[in-house]
C-alpha cells in the first residue's frame, strides 16, 4: 500500500475558514475504515478525537495493511495533531508522523509558533523552519476541520479552500460542494454531502460524502487519477456518535 492510501489526512486537506462562530466541537468518537483497491480491502483506518481538557484537542489517525497487501507491505502509519479548539475550528500546535514495520520506517514532526507564523519541521533530526499564513493547518487534522467548516457555512456557499502544511511546503486545495447524495457503506446507508477536492499542482482528485448525521463526518472517500479509481475508504463503523440516526441500511 503506498504513502497516498496510508494517509486519510491527506484525503481532506483544509484550513481555518472565518465564521461567524464556533458551533459545538463533535464528541470524543473514534471511526473506522476500510481501504478498499480494485475490489479488495487492503487497509484498515481508524480516526480517534479526543478533547483532554476543555477548549483543546488530541486527534490521532492510525491505518494499517491488511489482507494480501500485508503480504507485501507490513507498514504501520500514525499520524496525531494537537492544539487549541479556537473560534474557526483547530489550531495545531504539534503534528507527529510515524510509520513503522518496514524498510521505509522513519518519524517526522512539525511545531506550529503562531506568534512568528512559522512551523518548524523536524524530520530524521534535521530541523528547519517555514512561514505559515494563519489559516494553516497539518494535514491530519483536515477531516475534523472539514466536519466544523461544513457545520459553519454561509446558506448557498459552495467552494472552500484550504491550505496545509505538508512535505517542507504550504498547499493549497479547492473544494467544491457538489449537492447531496445517499450512500452505502458498510457501517450503513447515509445521506450525504459529496464534496470534490481538486489539487492545484496535480491532476488528482478527491471525492467525499460527509453525513450532516454524524457532524459530517467523511463516511466515503474516493481519489482518483488519470481517469481512474486509485482506491476507497469506507466507513465500517464508529463510536462515540448516535449512528441510528443515519438512515437504517
Amino acid at each position: 500500500m503506498n504513502r497516498g492510501c496510508l494517509g486519510l489526512g491527506l484525503l481532506l486537506s483544509s484550513a481555518l475558514l472565518a465564521c461567524s462562530a464556533f458551533a459545538q466541537p463533535p464528541p470524543d468518537f473514534d471511526a473506522y475504515y476500510g481501504v478498499e483497491k480494485a475490489g479488495l480491502t487492503m487497509g484498515r483506518a481508524t480516526l480517534r478525537f479526543r478533547q483532554p481538557v476543555p477548549g483543546y484537542y488530541d486527534y490521532r489517525l492510525r491505518t494499517t495493511a491488511v489482507g494480501v497487501a500485508r503480504l507485501m507491505v507490513s507498514s504501520e502509519v500514525i499520524e496525531r495533531s494537537r492544539g487549541k479548539i479556537v473560534d474557526t475550528g483547530f489550531q495545531p500546535t504539534t503534528y507527529h508522523y510515524e510509520r513503522r514495520g518496514d524498510d521505509k520506517a522513519r518519524r517526522a514532526e512539525l511545531r506550529f509558533d503562531w506568534q512568528a507564523l512559522e512551523v518548524l519541521n523536524d524530520v530524521a533530526a534535521y530541523p528547519w523552519r517555514m512561514d505559515i499564513t494563519p489559516d494553516t493547518i497539518d494535514r491530519v487534522i483536515s477531516p475534523l476541520q472539514l466536519m466544523h467548516d461544513l457545520a459553519n457555512r454561509d446558506p448557498g456557499q459552495a467552494r472552500l479552500t484550504y491550505r496545509i502544511a505538508d512535505g517542507g511546503r504550504l498547499k493549497t486545495y479547492l473544494l467544491t460542494i457538489e449537492g447531496e447524495q445517499t450512500i452505502e457503506t458498510p457501517a450503513g446507508r447515509f445521506r450525504a454531502l459529496h464534496i470534490r477536492r481538486r489539487d492545484t499542482d496535480s491532476d488528482r482528485e478527491t471525492h467525499l460524502w460527509c453525513a450532516p448525521e454524524l457532524d459530517y463526518l467523511a463516511v466515503q472517500v474516493e481519489q482518483w487519477e488519470d481517469g481512474g479509481l486509485n482506491f476507497r475508504l469506507a466507513l465500517t463503523g464508529v463510536e462515540g456518535m448516535d449512528i441510528t440516526t443515519a438512515e437504517a441500511k
